[in-house]
């Protein structure tokens, strides 16, 4: 189960480190737009999600339910839950740490973002995995934009990483993003389907993140059952048994 929580998000994050430049003022839905770019980003206090997530890696896959939160530009939280109502992970992102508890194995890990880039050789960062769980575009100073008759192509250089963003010209949502680190060749795309509707904004109900890296890939996959919004405040309680072994 360390496998899915850690490995899953990582995989999701592999190549993202650069935080975003705009920042969308606070609404249900925001229309941004850079150049020629449009595109209606769903906007919250709180999130919640639950559903089914699935983790293929290296021939294995594990799949289990899942309760998902998320404070906006702050805390995203999830809960592992196999079955039965019990609860074998958990773990809980904020913009500078990372916490995980494995109640399986009886161990944890509390850790900060440079730790794991230099452990994993990526780039971590809070704000683009939010984005990247949301299926929110990340607009850019610089940006290439190429129109389609379906989609516009939006093309941003962030240092060494190229993001390519397939935005729908009628939906006006994010439906593919490509991420490739030219030093590396390390690629994630990650693609987002069902799209349902969230208060009054459509939201990606399946989202499907295939890495990768050093010519091994992994696939992680988010199937939510049930998405609301909300402005009553959540809690989001991470506490650690004092038998358990730091990981």
């Amino acid at each position: 189960m360390n496998k899915i929580l850690l490995y899953g998000l990582l995989s999701i994050t592999l190549l993202a480190g650069c935080k975003k430049e705009v920042v969308p003022t606070a609404a249900e839905t925001v229309t941004e737009t850079v150049g020629r770019v449009s595109v209606q980003n769903i906007e919250f206090n709180y999130l919640t999600a639950k559903g089914q997530l699935k983790l293929d890696e290296s021939g294995e896959s594990v799949s289990s339910g899942y309760s998902l939160r998320i404070k906006k530009d702050s805390v995203i939280w999830l809960s592992v839950q196999p079955g039965l109502g019990i609860e074998a992970a958990r773990l809980k992102v904020t913009q500078d740490s990372v916490f995980m508890v494995n109640r399986i194995h009886k161990e944890y890990l509390a850790t900060d973002y440079s730790f794991l880039s230099n452990k994993f050789n990526v780039n971590m960062n809070y704000d683009v995995l939010q984005a990247i769980l949301l299926g929110n575009y990340q607009a850019q100073g610089q940006e290439k934009v190429t129109e389609a008759d379906k989609l516009q192509h939006i093309q941003q250089l962030r240092a060494n990483l190229l993001f390519d963003y397939f935005v729908g010209r009628e939906t006006q949502k994010l439906q593919q993003l490509n991420v490739k680190d030219q030093q590396t060749n390390n690629t994630i795309t990650v693609k987002y389907n069902n799209f349902q509707e969230v208060g009054q904004v459509a939201f990606a109900h399946e989202l499907i993140a295939e890495a990768l890296k050093s010519g091994q890939p992994a696939t992680f996959t988010l199937n939510h059952s049930k998405v609301t919004t909300t402005n009553e405040i959540l809690d989001f309680p991470f506490s650690v048994p004092t038998d358990y072994k730091r990981l």
